[in-house]
């Protein structure tokens, strides 16, 4: 297994149980988007033919959510992925705009942030 370290060129004073810890956290995002994903793209799929016009509509807006929900499970896992490959070049943990680390908790809070919080 990979050991997770704190480098000189990952500045952002994440221990080594934090990484592992945030790792974790990131993994089981990316299993839940992807779960996420697979359903919504079921629903907005569903292709039932309803003879009223009631459960047609209602089929239609569920759809259109399933859709909007897809993206974002989508952006979600590419997020989720970007943190990852930047935790395995030793780049997890600083803020993409200035490049100074981001806060532990903000990162506990959203594993897969790439700016500190006041910097939103």
């Amino acid at each position: 297994m990979e050991t997770l370290q704190s480098s000189p060129s990952n500045q952002s004073a994440l221990t080594s149980a934090q990484l592992q810890q945030l790792r974790a956290s990131l993994l089981r995002a990316r299993v839940e988007a992807w779960a996420l994903l697979e359903n919504e793209e079921e629903t907005a799929r569903a292709t039932d033919s309803f003879p009223e016009p009631m459960d047609a509509a209602e089929l239609s807006r569920e759809q259109g959510d399933a859709v909007l929900l897809t993206e974002r499970a989508r952006e979600r896992l590419r997020e989720i992925d970007r943190a990852l490959a930047k935790m395995a070049a030793g780049g997890y943990g600083l803020s993409e705009r200035s490049g100074d680390p981001i806060a532990f908790q903000r990162l506990q809070a959203v594993p897969w942030a790439r700016f500190d919080a006041d910097e939103d």
